[in-house]
This record gives C-alpha cells, structure tokens and sequence, in this order.
C-alpha cells in the first residue's frame, strides 16, 4: 500500500509539473505577444521625432525633400506660413523669433534682422553643404549680407496670355500706357516699391529713385492706368482659381516662379522679363537667433543643400538654384529657360530690391492709397 500510494504521489506531481511548465510556457509566450507592441511603443517613447519649426511661403519647399529628411533624422518639421513679406514682418514684431527655428527672408530684410537679433549666422563647419552655395553676380545681390544662405532668385516681371493679346508683349510701356484689349484686363501688385517702381523702369527712370519730379510722373503715369487695372493684389496668384487661368485678366505684374507655375496649369500663359529691365531678387534661409533645436535645423540645412535634394527641390518650385552643385545635375531645358534663367543684358538693366528713405516710402504709400480709391 505505501509503495502504491507513493507511486500514485509521484504520478500526480508529474502530472502537476507538466500542467505548470505547460502553463508557464502559455504564460510566457502571452507574455511575448502582447508586450511585443507594448516594447515597440515604449521605444518610440523614448526616442520620439526631433522638431524644428520653419517660417516660410507655403509651397515653397518639395514635400519629397522634407519627408526624406524627416525620415533619416527621425525629425518633424513643422511650417509655419505667411502671405507677403508684411505679413511675415508683422509677425516677428509681435512675437519675435521665438518658436522658430528657420525663417525665410528677402533680400531687404536681412541686415534689419540681424540688427534686431532675430537671426544669426550659420556653422558652416557644421553644416559643409553651405559650401555648395553662392549666388551668381545678380545686381549685386552676391554682395549682400552672408548672416544667411540662399535659397533660390528670380524676377520680377509680366505673365500675360498670349491668345488674349494682339502681339506679345515686351514692355512696361505695354502696361502702363495699355492698348484698349487691356482695358479693365491688368491686375497689379500691393507692393508699392514693385507697382511705382516698375512705373519707374517704363519712364526710364531707377526703381528706387528718390527724385520728387520722378515719382510725380510715375504717380501721374499710374493714375492715367488705374482705369485699365482690374485690382491691386498680392502677386503670388498662382492657384487654379487665378484670373489670368480663367482668362478674366489678361496680364499681371508677378514673379517669374509663380508665372512659370501657372503654366504648368495653363499653356497660353508667357513671361517676360521686359525690355527695361525689372527687378531681380533672392530669398534666403536664416538660422533664427530663438531656435528651439538649433543643431537640428543646422542637419536641415545641410540636408536640403545636398546637390541631389537642391536639384530636387528646384524642379520642384520652379526657380534658379545657387546650389552651384545642384546645377550640374539638373536637365538642359532646366538651365536653358530663359524664364529661369534670364538673359543677362536684361539682368544687367534690372535692380534689386532696398529698403527705401521713409520720406520715399510715404510717397509709394500715398500713391498706393489713391490707386486704392479709385476702384472703390
């Protein structure tokens, strides 16, 4: 009986052992099932994206070249827009450079900038991409203020649709003193320093002067034009829903970026950089002297500036590159558009843009306020 009953112990405590060791094993492979996500988002815990914040013009960028970036730095980069170089200055006078890592800037505004500590200069050590940039000898824009790098350069011109005209057109004369089709058919800039100062150019006189006499006749040129002018708006129309797609305007004072875009919706549309000359400008990224992450915005700029991403990016906005190496790998019909790449006599009769005396700037301002009037 007691070796019976001893065998039948051993038996049962076998038979227990194998029931926990088998639940054991359940136990631990449940355990390796459900804590597999659990681990997974433990980690992504642990190491969640980096972020940088970039103040900018909205599709001004490629999304492939930020997503790829993104990717390979586990980053997220935040856009933060604005609709006109007002709007952006409005917004550093409110709330400084702080949340911003990048800001893109105009050519006018980076000594003001600086000045006022809301950027500061890039390590190039840090960043050797930079090395690839440099702009060409646009007006002397190549000799600006290097606190920034650029980002690309254009002009400023006349987009027009060639099926709404009766010969092309080549002057500022041809929309200042506008033929009787244009009649109600222009749209105009809110600038003042682009609407009276390429009244200006058409007179024979700089864009920037400061001369009573001239302005005066840039303001009696204006005021005979108003009634051919549809409206004063910003130039960077470039949406499907654009009067001059539509047809309801004819020509357009605009940028030669924006002016190539709308031909990619519609065909008709040409630009001219006109026989005067106009204006040439260049618009920079700036390191923000409040940047939240600034070793993350440096690995930024140094990624978008890669010869490969910059030739990318390029195509993409339709707009010269100062990525010297970019160049090189971007296509012939590219480097050969005359849209993109002017010709170098009119580049040489165009100005740049600069910050204006502030007895001059009220002038511009007075002039704009009348040409306001006369549509209402």
């Amino acid at each position: 009986m007691g070796t019976g009953g001893n065998n039948s112990d051993i038996d049962s405590a076998v038979t227990l052992t194998h029931k926990v060791a088998q639940c054991l094993r359940f136990i631990a492979t449940s355990a390796s099932i459900s804590l597999t996500p659990v681990t997974a988002i433990a980690a992504e815990s642990i190491n969640p994206p980096a972020e940088i914040t970039f103040l900018t013009w909205s599709e001004y960028i490629s999304e492939d070249v930020v997503t790829a970036f993104e990717h390979q730095h586990n980053a997220k980069v935040n856009f933060i827009y604005y609709e006109s170089d007002d709007a952006r200055d409005e917004m550093l006078m409110t709330y400084g450079a702080n949340g911003y890592d990048l800001i893109m800037l105009d050519s006018v505004n980076v000594s003001l900038y600086k000045k006022l500590n809301w950027i500061t200069t890039f390590n190039v050590n840090i960043a050797p991409n930079l090395n690839h940039v440099k702009l060409p000898n646009l007006s002397n824009l190549s000799k600006k203020d290097h606190t920034c790098t650029p980002y690309s350069w254009g002009s400023t011109g006349i987009a027009y649709r060639t099926d709404l005209v009766s010969e092309p057109i080549t002057s500022w004369k041809q929309i200042f003193n506008p033929a009787p089709e244009l009649k109600g058919k222009i749209l105009m800039s809110t600038l003042s320093e682009e609407v009276v100062g390429m009244a200006l150019k058409s007179l024979g006189y700089s864009m920037k002067s400061t001369n009573k006499q001239e302005l005066e006749a840039a303001r009696q040129l204006l005021l005979a034009q108003a009634p051919s002018v549809a409206g004063y708006s910003a130039v960077a129309a470039i949406s499907k829903k654009s009067k001059l797609i539509s047809g309801e305007i004819t020509a357009i004072l605009t940028y030669s970026s924006d002016a190539l875009m709308l031909n990619e919706i519609e065909p008709k549309i040409a630009y001219v950089l006109p026989e005067e000359g106009g204006a040439i400008w260049a618009d920079f990224i700036c390191l923000s002297g409040k940047a939240n992450n600034p070793e993350l915005a440096h690995k930024f700029i140094n990624f978008i500036n890669r010869p490969e991403q910059a030739a990318t990016n390029a195509s993409f906005i339709y707009i010269a590159t100062p990525n010297l190496a970019a160049e090189k790998l971007l296509p012939a019909e590219f480097l050969n558009d005359p849209i993109i790449y002017p010709d170098q006599t009119l580049v040489a009769q165009s100005e740049t843009y600069e910050v204006m005396p502030p007895r001059t700037v009220r002038k511009h301002n007075a002039i704009m306020q009348e040409l306001r009037n006369t549509l209402e």
